[in-house]
């Protein structure tokens, strides 16, 4: 489980910047607490994060995403170069290093990984283990001078002091079996597979076999009144897919290196799954089936299909995987509302957030616009924040519901949140002077 994730220098955030899980003294909902007992932590499923356009809320998504494929990535070119996308409104920053931490719960143990990138090189990097509350170094790098914990062996801290300046010393496990790694290679394993990103431009996602449940997926479409009988899928050649030879060849890597399914859109919009199958790579296109008024089915390509349901299909199998039985997921949802009526995307968090107890391990972060789920029937003021711009340097800052304070005093649990945040009460909206004059000449003119 994530517990907090912080970043610095980076788009849109200056200063040091977080978003955290950990629950507040906040009576509400209590049903949501996910409790790790050997901390006595109270960590919270969900994050919906609210705010106006241009406030950062899409960087906070990216930022994770960036810090995630830094850590994942299998190109070990020691020429290689990576964009590091300083925060620019600042000349300072550009000589400052930009800073990403995790706070992390895996396997009921406590993590704290983070490091600095300036350069195209990293600077820093640590990761250290909470035993029953006392903090134990597992490595720690800055400026090519290493420490390891004493249970390393030493033919591992070889491997690890040989990590290029421009690759993260925790991908080294990627590229050899270590010894005496075990809670390093934990780590590693939580951002190659617990975590997943799905954005607006997201069209290659990778499932294990639990998580597209195609049997269920059928009765899931039916319940939410999209007009499908059935779904299903039709094998075509990797050639007739749609898809680039680069993206085949990524797809490939992925599967090759564990992933049971990949879940894929192509230019066209067409929904294909693959698979190995006898050391081949297997390909099936999705189909859906309408009842016409005979009650007979009728084929539709998925692309005929309306985008709220193609969204859907985006959606489903991460909520699947955030449901099943011991799932560990943090799945972190750029602009959910996109496409989907404001009922369907209550649907979809009430059905998640009715399945979590104090045993459940997995998580959804969210941005989203639409202001109707601000609503304390189903979220509690912890699992709310605001994105704002600072007005003064562009800055992004994160604020709980929690700990907003309003001039009469802390957001109560009979306020409507809705109203307030309308309002501008709670920060987070667009600031306009008024409604209209947008495009005439007279209101130009004045702006000239």
């Amino acid at each position: 489980m994530l517990v907090r994730f912080t970043v610095e220098n980076w788009k849109s955030f200056k200063e040091p910047t977080s978003i955290s899980f950990v629950a507040q003294k906040e009576k509400q909902h209590s049903n949501h607490i996910q409790y790790v007992p050997e901390y006595d932590l109270n960590v919270l499923p969900i994050s919906l994060i609210y705010g106006g356009n241009a406030s950062g809320k899409s960087n906070l998504v990216k930022a994770i995403a960036f810090a995630s494929q830094m850590i994942t990535s299998t190109d070990f070119n020691p020429f290689g170069k990576f964009l590091l996308d300083y925060f620019r409104l600042s000349k300072e920053c550009a000589d400052k290093p930009s800073f990403f931490a995790f706070d992390l719960i895996i396997d009921e143990k406590l993590f704290h990984y983070d490091f600095s990138l300036f350069n195209s090189e990293v600077t820093k990097e640590t990761l250290i283990c909470f035993n029953e509350k006392r903090k134990s170094l597992l490595f720690s790098r800055e400026n090519g001078v290493y420490k390891f914990s004493p249970n390393i062996p030493k033919t591992s801290k070889e491997h690890f002091q040989s990590t290029l300046p421009n690759k993260l010393a925790l991908s080294s496990v990627l590229t050899k079996k270590l010894e005496g790694m075990d809670s390093i290679q934990k780590v590693f394993n939580w951002f190659r597979t617990s975590l997943m990103i799905l954005s607006p431009e997201s069209r290659i996602i990778r499932f294990n076999d639990k998580t597209l449940p195609i049997h269920n997926l059928s009765h899931t479409l039916s319940l939410i009144d999209t007009g499908i009988s059935r779904i299903d899928f039709e094998e075509i050649t990797p050639q007739a897919s749609g898809f680039t030879s680069e993206d085949l060849e990524k797809i490939q890597q992925m599967l090759s290196s564990g992933d049971k399914m990949v879940w894929a859109v192509n230019v066209a919009d067409d929904f294909c799954k693959f698979e190995f199958r006898d050391s081949q790579i297997a390909v099936f296109k999705m189909v859906s089936y309408h009842k016409n008024e005979n009650d007979e089915e009728v084929r539709f390509e998925i692309k005929e299909n309306s985008d709220g349901f193609r969204r859907c299909l985006h959606l489903f199998p991460a909520f699947h995987s955030l449901t099943a039985q011991g799932s560990d997921v943090c799945i972190v949802v750029d602009e959910l509302d996109r496409s989907l009526h404001s009922n369907l995307v209550k649907q979809l968090l009430v059905s998640f957030l009715e399945t979590r107890n104090q045993d459940t391990r997995s998580q959804l972060i969210l941005t989203n616009h639409d202001i109707l789920q601000m609503d304390q029937e189903v979220l509690r003021r912890d699992e709310i924040w605001i994105s704002e711009r600072n007005e003064r340097n562009g800055a992004t800052s994160l604020t709980a519901l929690y700990e907003y304070k309003m001039p009469k005093g802390y957001i109560r649990k009979d306020h409507c949140l809705t109203k307030l945040y309308l309002s501008g009460q709670l920060g987070g909206i667009p600031k306009l002077n008024s409604f209209g004059g947008l495009f005439s000449e007279k209101e130009n003119a004045n702006n000239a």
